[in-house]
């Protein structure tokens, strides 16, 4: 269906019914309590509007005033949550007509994605409704909206602060790891959708309403199955010129076809076409929510590279070895540098020991910030290098004293990035078993960030994002 600009009240809701609301927990944390648990988040998160429980059995219900339906509220609700056994939601859904509630969350899930005749009929059976009484609904089988901005969350996950990174995502499940993971990164979040089997409203409305969301400026997806595929190549390759569009395309396997259609009842598609599908719209093709977000930190915190060429700089021989081949492995090219280059790094980089090329074996370096800031500048002056990888291991001289210089370290390279002669920088901190530093670490990473250097975990998860972010803006370019 085209999208419904009265949709928009559902993410900025005034008043909020909750259906099939218990009026007491579930008896234990690792039971889920449908409604009962939907109203608690909304009071956790201090939603600043109206919740009305609906139970006909109940009274009160944490607190509030419960009524015995929809149409029995005082005034109009902007958004409905359906959380009943599906043999139910039918005549939920005719309550919503009714009462004039038309935007309506289904959490309800025994449809399409059960596979069998009698699931097909009732996910048949509320179409028949929706388009008869004119509802705009997210679901069935799903978590429904997390929109930090309006304080409404459905999803158990930690709230994040607002910002502006979006997901739409068939699975309830990804969605609320998303939404962990970015509140730990300090990704900031505008909306993120759970939709399910999408049977009104799907991937493709999401995205056509995203696109256009001035709160949005990356919209990333996890999608198993389209059903408007033209509509849906269109509106990515359009969207993706003025905002990234990253995608996680599950079901590209044999076997992940399978789950997709038993998981939401989607099917999943080939993995020929999705391939031709990215290279034609720019899109950027990730594999799980870890890359997606790792994707995301590069938009955020870091400015576009002028080309693929990486300056990787650390310490030890055989690493130098490695990470030339995991670069080149994930797209990354690692150029040698100038002679001249070389010879100027002759001052500050003993030739016994370390190796005066790329990737840089300079450990020395890591030990003195003078002199590391020299060489980054020697090359950032070289023609061959676009950006540079540091691969820093905490682990490096180890104890308080190694923590206190990694902190004069982000200060100098955030300094290094923003100054005339700088580059872009990415940096992979590799934390020694034992975890000593992870403070430490907790510490750096927001204040790199912060200040426009991203940070990775390994050094393949730094190459891969950098080569997808590379791709995006080459794409935007026309290259």
């Amino acid at each position: 269906m085209a999208w419904d600009p009265e949709l928009e009240r559902a993410f900025h809701p005034r008043s909020i019914a909750v259906v099939g609301a218990s009026s007491t927990p579930p008896a234990s944390d690792r039971q889920w309590g449908g409604g009962y648990m939907f109203i608690r988040h909304l009071q956790e998160l201090s939603f600043p509007g109206r919740i009305y429980p609906v139970n006909p059995k109940a009274t009160t219900i944490r607190g509030l005033q419960a009524y015995p339906s929809i149409a029995a509220i005082p005034e109009p609700v902007d958004l409905v949550i359906v959380a009943v056994p599906a043999r139910i939601a039918p005549l939920v859904l005719e309550d919503c007509i009714q009462a004039g509630a038309r935007n309506v969350h289904m959490f309800t899930s025994g449809y399409g994605e059960v596979g069998d005749e009698e699931g097909r009929q009732r996910e048949r059976e509320v179409v028949e409704i929706a388009r008869r009484g004119g509802l705009r609904i997210i679901g069935p089988n799903c978590m429904g909206l997390h929109v930090p901005a309006a304080r409404i969350s459905t999803m158990d996950g930690q709230p994040t602060e607002p910002g502006p990174v979006a997901l739409v995502s068939q699975s309830g499940g990804h969605a609320s790891h998303f939404i962990r993971y970015c509140h730990l990164r300090g990704i900031g979040l505008s909306k993120v959708i759970s939709f399910g089997n999408g049977v009104m409203l799907e991937s493709t409305d999401f995205l056509e309403y995203l696109a256009q969301d001035p709160d949005t400026k990356i919209i990333c997806m996890y999608i198993e199955g389209i059903k408007q595929g033209r509509r849906f190549f269109e509106l990515v390759r359009e969207a993706n010129r003025r905002k990234p569009v990253v995608i996680w395309k599950g079901g590209l396997t044999q076997a992940g076809a399978g789950a997709a259609a038993s998981h939401t009842g989607s099917l999943a598609g080939a993995r020929q076409i999705w391939e031709a599908f990215f290279r034609q719209t720019g899109a950027v093709q990730v594999s799980s929510v870890d890359e997606m977000a790792d994707v995301i930190r590069l938009y955020l915190h870091m400015a576009p590279l002028a080309g693929r060429r990486a300056c990787v700089i650390g310490g030890g021989g055989g690493n130098s070895v490695a990470w030339a081949d995991m670069c080149n492995l994930e797209g990354l090219e690692v150029p040698p540098l100038q002679e001249e280059t070389r010879q100027l790094l002759r001052r500050y980089v003993p030739p016994a020991g370390n190796g005066i090329r790329n990737p840089l074996d300079a450990a020395p370096l890591l030990q003195d910030l003078t002199a590391m800031r020299h060489a980054l500048e020697i090359v950032a002056a070289d023609p061959n290098v676009d950006f540079f990888i540091l691969n820093q291991d905490l682990g490096w001289g180890g104890g308080q004293q190694n923590g206190e210089r990694m902190e004069e370290t982000a200060d100098m390279l955030i300094d290094f990035v923003h100054s005339a002669r700088g580059k872009p920088v990415a940096v992979v901190l590799e934390i020694p078993s034992g975890g000593g530093l992870r403070a430490t670490t907790a510490k750096l990473v927001p204040r790199l960030e912060q200040g426009g250097v991203p940070v990775f975990s390994t050094l393949p998860r730094a190459a891969r994002s950098l080569d997808r972010f590379i791709r995006y803006h080459q794409a935007a370019r026309g290259d």
